[in-house]
């Protein structure tokens, strides 16, 4: 049973890296193809072609190859991104752990009955995330006001 949660929680690390991967690279593939397309109708319209300002766009694309040209807008999005992550799995740990207490607590099988209480270790994990979420608060609106 250890060794199958174990299984579990590796393959669902894997997935999620891989699902990120994904979308990072499917957003930046919708970014260059509507550059590309707004080139193209300068050019067959006979217009000058937009300027690119490489910084920008680099920072549009999230390119790894330079972590300087995101600058303070890269950190408060990396800020926001972990908050929101933060936000959404707390609340699912913390749903998730009343749920399988009360599921195990209620449960007609004698050996499961006595073990509601492992389902608040998701319970607090989650309180915990979301401890983080409302703390980090005051971090993000800090860099907006440095930021403007």
């Amino acid at each position: 049973m250890e060794l199958f949660a174990i299984v579990v929680l590796v393959l669902g690390l894997i997935g999620c890296s891989i699902l990120r991967k994904h979308m990072r690279e499917s957003k930046q593939l919708k970014l260059r193809g509507i550059i590309h397309e707004e080139r193209m109708k300068a050019m067959e319209n006979n217009l000058p072609l937009p300027e690119t300002d490489d910084s920008k766009l680099i920072g549009l694309l999230g390119s790894q190859s330079e972590p300087s040209a995101g600058g303070l807008g890269a950190l408060q999005a990396s800020i926001l991104w972990a908050r929101l992550v933060s936000l959404c799995l707390g609340l699912a740990a913390f749903i998730g752990g009343i749920g399988i207490s009360i599921a195990m607590y209620f449960t007609q099988a004698d050996d499961m009955s006595d073990f509601w209480a492992m389902g608040l270790i998701p319970v607090f994990f989650g309180i915990g995330l979301l401890i983080f979420f409302g703390f980090s608060k005051s971090i993000a609106s800090s860099l907006t006001t440095v930021e403007s």
